[in-house]
């Protein structure tokens, strides 16, 4: 006499190959353990018990592929795949009387493993794609990576002249690194002010911290104000605001 597997042991199997995809491995969000379970055979005589082999892969935390060092720079701890794509460039100019606003044009920057600085965008916020991939590229571990960018300045000078070049490594605090879950290191809250920009309200919560993916980091660049302004609404570390995903 021949009978199925038993209730539990079959309750297991269907919800686990539910979530099964090509090659018997689970599929599912990056925050989720996953794995594969199998029955050997799938139907055994009463009173045999069926061997069950499974192994479970839990996820891997951010914190143990890249180290930030603080305040700008990212360092692989491992070889990893890399996606960096623009979320906006804030710079706004106006007249002194504050009408006729508009996004200045800006240069955002990228740097890896100390070499030099490449041009990754140029233009203004209604050139950015948030979709596309400016940067894609294989890091390696101990590698760094950095991020920079300045914006045509014709507040200081009418003729127009690039402004100060603020980058992860220039000893300011203009160029921060953040993970989803961190506070926006400003002396307010950024959420309520109304400095906001609308590119980054979709990555941020309820309480305005960061809310992106858990292999996500979020690159938030000042170039208007100073260190020593940091206090202004003005500090509001959104010039430059990139997206950088990580794969394994």
């Amino acid at each position: 006499m021949k009978t199925r597997l038993p209730q539990s042991v079959c309750a297991l199997v269907a919800f686990t190959s539910a979530a099964l995809s090509m090659g018997g491995i689970v599929r599912a969000a990056d925050d989720i353990p996953v794995g594969y379970i199998n029955a050997s055979p799938g139907i055994a005589a009463v009173g045999a018990f069926p061997k069950l082999d499974w192994q479970i892969t839990y996820p891997t935390k951010l914190e143990d592929l890249v180290k930030i060092e603080k305040p700008g720079t990212i360092r692989p701890k491992t070889d990893l795949k890399m996606e960096v794509r623009l979320l906006g460039a804030g710079v706004t100019i106006s007249y002194a009387d504050g009408s006729h606003m508009s996004f200045a044009s800006e240069e955002a920057y990228y740097s890896y493993n100390d070499g030099g600085w490449q041009k990754v965008f140029s233009g203004t916020n209604k050139d950015v794609n948030q979709s596309a991939v400016i940067k894609s590229q294989t890091v390696s571990s101990g590698k760094s990576i950095r991020f920079g960018g300045r914006f045509w300045d014709v507040v200081s000078n009418p003729r127009g002249e690039w402004s100060h070049f603020y980058s992860s490594n220039d000893g300011t605090q203009n160029v921060q690194v953040l993970k989803d879950g961190d506070s926006i290191p400003t002396t307010y809250n950024i959420a309520n002010s109304p400095t906001l920009e609308q590119f980054i309200k979709p990555y941020l919560d309820a309480g305005g911290k960061v809310d992106i993916g858990p292999m996500d980091m979020i690159v938030m660049c000042e170039l208007t104000h100073t260190e020593s302004q940091r206090y202004q609404t003005g500090y509001d570390l959104q010039d430059l605001v990139f997206l950088v995903t990580f794969s394994e």
